[in-house]
This record gives C-alpha cells, structure tokens and sequence, in this order.
C-alpha cells in the first residue's frame, strides 16, 4: 500500500511541477508568452500558441499573477501593483452597487425624508466611481506585468 502512495505522490510531482520546469527550459518564445483573454466576464491568463489557461481573474476568483510571471522581476512588480488594486476595487463597487440598491429601496417608501435618499445615491456613485478607478488601475498593472514578462522571455 505504501508503494502505491509513493508512485502516486511522485507521478503527482512529475506531472506538475517537474515536466513544467523542464517544459519552461526548452520552450521557445511562441510557446511561453502570456497573453490575456476575455471569457464570459472573466479575464484569463493563457500562455503560447496552444492557448494553455493558467488562471482566470473574476469577480469571486482569482489567482497569484506574481507567481505566474516570477521570473521576470519587472513582471513581478507590476502584479503586486494589480493584487494591490484588485481586491479592494472590487469590494467598493459592490459595496457601491449595494449602496445604490438601498437607495433605490429607500426612494420607494412614501414617507421618507428624501435628504437620506439623495445621500444613499451620491454616497453609492462615488464608491462605484473610486471602485472603477481603482479596478482600472488594476487591470493596467496586469497588462503592463504580461508585457514585461513577454518582454523579458528568451527569444
């Protein structure tokens, strides 16, 4: 039984990390540049020709974008400038979002003082607005970090 263990546990290692490394040793530019995909909402980082996804950027997934572009310190920088944006500008455009629903649940009871809806509403645009702003800085850093990455690839 601790044969079968030990030949699944080493073929698990061959198949992930090993055949990557040497992968990545004999590739060729073609075959290792990152580029990026939209899907159905989502963004995917997919690497060469054959079109391999190595992750997806959503709204309730993501991946570690500095592990993927390591090699390239540049590369590195700019992911953690897109980890450091991502994350909260999600969070103030739902947050924005919700903000904009209770207002507009507020707008519909009759006797409401309508000073709490107007601020419900000025309060939710400007989270969706600093939101937007900080997910299209995001989204920037992550364009300049594959350019690095590609830009540093051996040719």
């Amino acid at each position: 039984m601790s044969r079968l263990f030990l030949a699944l546990g080493v073929g698990a290692y061959l198949a992930s990390g090993a055949t990557a490394a040497l992968y990545a040793q004999n590739a060729t530019y073609e075959d290792s540049a990152l580029r990026l995909e939209g899907h159905l909402g989502d963004t995917r980082i997919v690497r060469g020709v054959q079109g391999t996804v190595l992750g997806r950027i959503g709204v309730f997934h993501g991946i570690d974008v500095t592990k993927v572009v390591s090699p390239s310190e540049n590369a590195t920088m700019e992911a953690m400038r897109f980890a450091h944006d991502y994350g909260p500008g999600t969070l103030v455009v739902a947050l924005g979002i919700a903000t904009l629903g209770a207002a507009v649940g507020v707008s519909q009871i009759h006797d409401v003082n309508r000073g709490i809806t107007t601020g419900l509403t000025i309060a939710s645009t400007g989270l969706i607005i600093y939101g937007g702003t900080r997910l299209e800085n995001a989204y920037n850093a992550l364009s300049r970090s594959i350019w690095w990455y590609n830009r540093d690839l051996k040719k």
